[in-house]
């Protein structure tokens, strides 16, 4: 029996000294871990209080700073430290000029409205009518149907609006969220900021086309159409105060519906001939007037001149008459005579050979004539210069 108790005795302690060996492991190993539990709070306490709240504000950029949810501070520039999340968050906003276009008023196949890559007889806007709620359109002031694609160019002005006022997801950057119909899975629309700078944009264009003609909406006004447009979103997007500052809007393309294409463009031609003979018709009318007054202003300068000129002839032979009559009063016989020598002088003037024949009564004159008279000297040096020649 005291055999027995002890093998007992000796069994029981090499049992209890298995036990406390494995109850040492097992504790070197707690040990083990709770000091890498402990140096991975450490880390992450370093990590939290120094580069976990650390950010860069980029170029062209703002950074909106969240403390549980509630905005606290906008920065613009620099690098800056905040509590990271989940205590704080930061929204990163773009503030270079961005672009969104608007198709909406397009057919669904896109190319088939500028006639390019027309679709197959019966389908779309070349064989058939409009499919609404697939493809867009516009309807103007005469009833007509025009299709338009436009481009907004913006800059956020105003990073702490445009989060606040136009229900910005936590990445303004990303794309507006999708809603969709729970059972059908349909998509059914966004929700954004993006989306909202359509809608206003969207609305602004059905509103102006609705009290526009086509053909100045297309072809002969559409500039003016387009600065419309352009005025009236630039004052809806500011009287909504988001932020926003609209650099313009552009009219990327207009057309109207395919099968209609042919008649607009037999109209355009009809009118571009019209202006083209009006503007050559007001041409000529400018031309003609302005070679009337030419010639009007060169007939009157010639009246003008003719008529100075008369009058000062007429002074002249009124002042030489009224002379010669105070002298013809003073001797008759005298001024007659000297009349009458420079009468003749004037009048035998042009003749060569002159012959001056007395009317005595009675008495014999003779006149001789040579036949072949020599010709005068300074006739005769011509002659000789001309043979020379």
């Amino acid at each position: 029996m005291d055999g027995m108790k002890k093998n007992i005795e000796f069994k029981g302690e090499e049992v209890s000294e298995q036990y406390s060996s494995g109850i040492k492991a097992l504790m070197k190993s707690f040990q083990a871990a709770f000091l890498i539990l402990v140096l991975i709070i450490v880390i992450m306490l370093i990590w939290f209080f120094t580069f976990g709240g650390y950010f860069t504000v980029k170029p062209q950029e703002s950074v909106l700073v969240l403390r549980f949810g509630k905005l606290i501070a906008q920065y613009d520039e620099s690098w800056h430290w905040v509590f990271p999340y989940p205590v704080n968050s930061i929204i990163r906003i773009s503030t270079y000029k961005q672009k969104l276009n608007v198709q909406k008023f397009m057919p669904e196949k896109k190319g088939s409205a500028f006639g390019e890559a027309p679709p197959p007889e019966g389908e779309g806007p070349q064989g058939g009518p409009l499919v609404p709620g697939k493809d867009g359109y516009l309807l103007t002031g005469d009833a007509n149907i025009i299709h338009t694609e436009w481009e907004i160019i913006y800059q956020i002005v105003s990073p702490q609006k445009y989060y606040m006022n136009c229900l910005c997801p936590l990445d303004p950057v990303a794309e507006d969220e999708i809603f969709r119909n729970p059972l059908t899975g349909e998509v059914m629309g966004t929700r954004g900021p993006m989306t909202l700078l359509k809608s206003l944009l969207e609305n602004t264009i059905i509103r102006v086309t609705a009290s526009e003609k086509a053909e100045n909406a297309l072809y002969k006004n559409f500039f003016q159409y387009s600065k419309t447009v352009e005025s009236e979103y630039i004052k809806a997007v500011a009287d909504m105060d988001i932020g926003v500052n609209i650099d313009s809007v552009v009219l990327r393309g207009k057309a109207p519906p395919l099968k209609t294409v042919r008649a607009f463009q037999e109209v355009i031609a009809a009118d571009q001939e019209r202006d083209s003979l009006a503007k050559n018709a007001k041409s000529y009318q400018v031309e003609t007037a302005n070679s009337a007054e030419s010639d009007a202003s060169m007939i009157i300068a010639d009246a003008g001149a003719y008529k100075k000129r008369i009058v000062s002839e007429v002074k002249a032979e009124n002042f030489y008459f009224e002379k010669i009559l105070k002298e013809y009063q003073e001797s008759p016989d005298t001024v007659l005579v000297s009349l009458y020598n420079y009468t003749i002088g004037e009048v035998l003037a042009p003749v060569k050979d002159k012959f001056i024949l007395n009317k005595n009564p009675g008495s014999k004159q003779e006149v001789r004539l040579k036949l072949n008279p020599e010709p005068p000297a300074e006739n005769k040096k011509t002659t000789e210069n001309r043979g020379n020649q």
